[in-house]
Parts: C-alpha cells; structure tokens; sequence
C-alpha cells in the first residue's frame, strides 16, 4: 500500500472511528506544526526520527531552477505518482488532502526481534492542520463505503483503530492535532504513552533541544534527528544480517558523537544539506584547523573535481594511535608498514611524515596523448616543510620504477624540472617535480603535467562556477570537495559517444538521471567547527537556472 493511501485510510478511520468527538471535545486551535511538537508524541524510545515539510511554498523554491527537460520530467514523474497513488480511489490530493495535511514525522523505534528494520519499526506522525476538511471529506469516505475492515482498541483512555485493507493491517490514533500509524501496534500505544507523560523526545533535555534548534536553512523542506548516534549504528547493524558486528573499538570511537541532526533546503543557488554533530571534545583525536586554501590558486581553471585538506600527517599518527587498541586496524597498519619496508621505505617517515601542508587532489579534463580514451587525467599536490625527505622518497620510487621496465627520465618545463615516467610504446603516464619550493605535485598524463606548470588560463580560485559554489559554504573550514558538473557531463558524454556510437536512444531511467545532471552546475563540501563541541558538515548543490522551451 502506497503511504498516501495509507495516510488517507488511517486518518478517516481514526476520526470516523471516534477520534473526531475527541477532537471536538478538547478543541483544536492554534496548530503547532513543528518538528519540536511532533516529537512530543515519539516515544524517547526512537533512534531516528525524519521529519517532512508538506509547505508547498518551500518545495514551490525549486520551480526556479532546471532544464526544460528535467522540469517536463518532474511534472510527469509528480502526475504518475499522484495518479498510481490514488487510481481507484475518486480521490483528489488537492481537493481532499491538501487542505488538512500538515507536516509528517517518521520515526523508527527499535525492534523486538532479529529481524530487519521494516513498515512494524516505523511511527508516522502527521500533523491535522484543519480539522473541519478533514471531517468532511473523512465523512464523504464513510459515506462512499472506501474504509476496509475497522475494529476498535482502547487503550489508555483513547481509541486505537485497527484496519485490515488490501490484506495488510495497521492502527492509528489522533492524539489532538497529531494522527500517529503504525503497522504495528506497539508503537501507536508507545506513542499514546508519550502524549500522556511518559517520556518522548521533546522531554529528554539535551534531545529536546535537538528538536528546537534552528539549523540556518532556508526553505527547509526535510530534517532528520538522530538523538543517540551509537544506539541508532547498533540498531543498523543488529538488524542488518549482512552487516559484521562492530568490534569494541569502533565502537568506543562511536561515542564521540552524541546526537547528529540533518536537514535540507532551498535558497537561491540549489539544494543545501547540513549535517550537524554534537560531539564530546575529549573523544575527538584530531584537532580542528581550519585550511588556508592558498594550494587552490595552483590548480587551473578547467579543473572539474577537487578534493582539499592539510594535515595528513596529523591524521597519520592519530590512526597509528588508535591501532593500539584495534587489532584489526593493526593488523592492516603492520600489513603496509611491511609492504613499505620491502622496498626500503619507512611509512611513518618516509611516506606520511613530511606531508604536514596543505594537499589537494586534482581531475582536469584533457583529450591529448595517454589520456585521449579517458577525457581526464589527475594531480595530487602536497605541501610541505621537509622538501629533502619528500624528494628522497620520490628519487628511490624512480629507481624502483626503472628496476621494473619503466623508463624515468628528467625534462624541463617552464625551467622546472620534471621527472617523467614513460612505459615504452605507451607514452608519458606520469610525472612528478615541484611547482615552488614546498609544493611537490605528481600528476597522471604528459598533459597534465604540462598543464601544471605551463598554464596560460586563470587559476581555479578564479573560475566563476568555483567561486559560486564556494562562497555558499562556511568560509572557515577543514578543505572542500569540489565537482564542477558542466565540465563532467561533457566528459561523461564525449566518452559515451566516443566509445558506443551506435547506441539507440538511451532508456527511460538513463534520460532521467541524464536530465538531473545536466540541471547540476556544481557540487561543493566542506567540513567545519562551530565550537569544540559541534562539527558540520554542509553540502550545496548548484543548479541551473529555469529556462524556457
């Protein structure tokens, strides 16, 4: 059963049922429709509770933006749905629906048994935010005889309904201006216990205040709140069959986090994601610092992905840390160490040691020499203080490589010099050398490299699609993900029409993923920290302009 129909059925039981007169008996003014006031009806029992905006003037914000291709899917996608969702039925969303549906809350509670997480773990709250049409229109099914088998439970002092329809049976309860339904009857009396004192999420202190606290999103059109981190992983993985138990380390880091929050809006460049970690400051191992950013201005223009960060030696020792108490983390650092060993490296200072700048992963678009299949090759740049220890390790890898068929060579470039690494027949696949006195970059493909040190375009700090995804994140952060769409699609086309020429029209799923692509602009991340005890992560998604056909 579809969850639009599942909502109508039980709404109309519950208020035909007897939950009416209760409505009518303690009034219905002044509707709270808050996900601090749903959860005043999930039981503190919840490990997650996801919460839907049903305000068509945030969700109306996207109209603004898309091809015409992907807005002619999306009507489509929306009138099927509407369509599959309610045929049959004589019922109309905007007639009968919409003018009583408020927002939706859906929570999971823990289950009982070694089985999956399924419909029985999940409460839905939905808020009533105009009792007279929804009477009328609960009437009007009455009236036409659409409610299924319908028995009554009472339980606290309130009607539960239970509905049996298309051979599955679920229950409701209006607990005032909320409808709560399960398919299970354990949550919908959890529910009731909680809307009669016992505790709910809006009473546990520190989980209400997840509940009541603004994320900064504007247009918010959906929230998720997960008021125990460990205890929402546990529940996951207890009742996923194929999921290994978590060793005791991994989950002693667990409890760094103590409740996250996640949200999604709409403003004026795209689609915002924001994730929101309340953390203990003791727990976490690697110190925050916020990234200069001056490795960008090194990259060029045409760069259609990057990845930034500093520290990996930092990183470094704080994993070699925690392997002191995981066996298994262990095991894989001394399988490395080992492998490193073989060829007279040492990973603690040869390898991880004297990357302790800024460093930066790279993919540029290129159709020339080695890269001319692909349409792309890639950089890695690191900054450092310890160029003597860098250089020595880059000069054994060389003699490694010459021991084993490939011939490395020295060439100058823009009077730098680069070491090459030519596999005969083939070309020039990579190359590595400095691009100032502590900036060692390495890239894969002749072009490349060239591209790095003989670049006559701006540098990406300077690209307009990078500066419009960037200045919608937090401007102190840890390094950002970057992924420029335009430039990808048109690598991701060249190489499908290069590689299958032939091929017929694509199919209906291809030409819609197709068409969400190419309305995406650009992808940006970050990673910050508000203060010691709460870390973000924020995420923009930059579409297109709306255009006309």
């Amino acid at each position: 059963m579809s969850f639009k129909k599942f909502l109508v059925i039980g709404t109309t039981l519950v208020l035909v049922g007897g939950g009416a007169a209760y409505l009518y008996a303690k009034g219905f003014w002044g509707v709270a429709d808050t996900p601090a006031a749903s959860a005043k009806v999930i039981p503190d029992e919840a490990v997650m509770a996801g919460f839907i905006s049903t305000d068509p003037q945030s969700w109306m914000k996207l109209q603004q933006f898309g091809t015409p291709e992907l807005q002619t899917l999306v009507n489509q996608s929306l009138e099927d749905l509407q369509a599959e969702t309610l045929k049959d039925s004589q019922i109309s969303y905007e007639e009968d629906l919409k003018p009583w549906l408020g927002n939706v809350m859906v929570a999971i509670l823990p289950t009982t048994s070694a089985e999956t997480v399924d419909d029985s773990n999940l409460l839905t709250v939905v808020t009533i935010k105009n009792k007279f049409s929804l009477l009328k229109f609960a009437n009007q099914l009455k009236t036409e005889d659409k409610l299924g088998k319908i028995d009554e439970i009472d339980y606290n002092g309130l009607t539960i309904v239970e509905t049996i329809d298309e051979g599955r049976t679920f229950y409701s309860a209006v607990l005032r201006q909320h409808l709560v339904i399960s398919e299970d009857l354990k949550p919908v009396q959890l529910a009731i216990d909680s809307y009669k004192g016992e505790p709910s999420l809006a009473s546990e202190g520190n989980i209400a205040k997840l509940f009541s606290q603004d994320m900064d999103l504007l247009n918010p059109v959906a929230k998720f709140y997960i008021p125990d981190y460990t205890a929402f992983v546990q529940e996951m993985v207890a009742n996923n069959p194929g999921v290994a138990p978590l060793p005791p380390a991994t989950l002693e880091q667990l409890q760094a986090f103590k409740s996250v929050k996640m949200g999604v809006g709409i403003d004026d460049v795209g689609i915002r994601l924001k994730t929101i970690a309340n953390v203990e400051p003791s727990e976490i191992q690697v110190e925050f610092q916020p990234n200069p950013g001056q490795i960008i201005s090194q990259f060029p223009a045409s760069t259609m992905m990057l990845l930034t960060g500093n520290g990996i030696s930092q990183g470094w020792e704080t994993i070699s840390q925690s392997a002191q108490t995981d066996p298994q983390l262990q095991q894989g650092l001394n399988s490395l160490r080992s492998a490193a060993n073989s060829i007279n490296l040492d990973v603690d200072k040869d390898i991880f040691g004297w990357m302790d700048g800024e460093f930066a992963i790279g993919v540029i678009p290129s159709t020339e020499g080695i890269l001319a299949p692909i349409g792309f090759g890639g950089v890695i740049v690191f900054q450092t203080s310890d160029r003597a220890t860098a250089q020595a390790t880059l000069t054994q890898l060389d003699t490694l490589a010459q021991q084993n068929t490939i011939q490395v060579s020295p060439r100058t470039v823009q009077g730098e010099l680069v070491t090459e690494w030519t596999i005969p027949g083939q070309g020039t696949w990579l190359g590595h050398g400095w691009l100032d006195q502590n900036s060692l970059f390495i890239a894969i493909g002749e072009p490349i490299v060239e591209k790095m040190l003989v670049n006559p375009e701006p540098s990406l700090d300077q690209s307009e699609s990078f500066i419009t995804v960037t200045e919608a994140l937090p401007e102190s952060n840890s390094g950002y993900f970057y992924l420029d769409m335009d430039k990808t699609m048109t690598v991701v086309n060249d190489f499908i029409e290069n590689t299958t020429p032939d091929t017929p029209e694509p199919a209906p799923d291809t030409q819609t993923a197709l068409a969400i692509l190419n309305s995406v602009q650009g992808i940006g991340g970050t990673v910050t920290q508000d203060n010691p005890s709460t870390h973000s992560f924020e995420m923009i998604i930059t579409l297109e302009s709306k255009t006309e056909n």
